[in-house]
């Protein structure tokens, strides 16, 4: 499904220093690849872990805005019994989008409580 990924991943604590490579950054096609007729598109990802529930609606809420379809989960577990929450969603993109971006310096300007991780991947098809 994914014959080449072009996979990202920036852990940053909320309120850490911003990565260099921007999500628009990974959403270029391959020449080669496009000249034989490969078509790709790109999924962005966007996870936001934490120990407190508390300030992580307004995370969800932007991703929403944006059309993520974030979901809220909660999680414990024996090694870990305290609980743990996650709001996680994704977006596909036809084409390179500074949208990407920008939602990823909302999510980050926001100043979430845990841990932000993001992720672009890449999805062939043949024309």
């Amino acid at each position: 499904m994914f014959p080449r990924t072009a996979l990202l991943i920036a852990a940053l604590l909320a309120g850490a220093a911003h990565a260099a490579t921007l999500p628009s950054d990974l959403m270029l096609p391959v020449p080669e690849r496009a000249a034989r007729g490969y078509v790709e598109s790109w999924v962005f990802s966007i996870e936001i872990e934490s120990d407190k529930l508390t300030g992580m609606d307004a995370c969800r809420k932007i991703l929403t805005e944006r059309g993520f379809v974030p979901t809220l989960s909660k999680t414990a577990s024996t090694a870990a019994p305290s609980l743990h929450f996650k709001v996680a969603g994704h977006k596909e993109y036809a084409q390179a989008s500074t949208e990407a971006d920008d939602t990823l310096a909302a999510v980050r300007q926001a100043k979430c409580p845990g841990t932000l991780s993001w992720n672009v991947s890449v999805k062939q098809a043949r024309r």
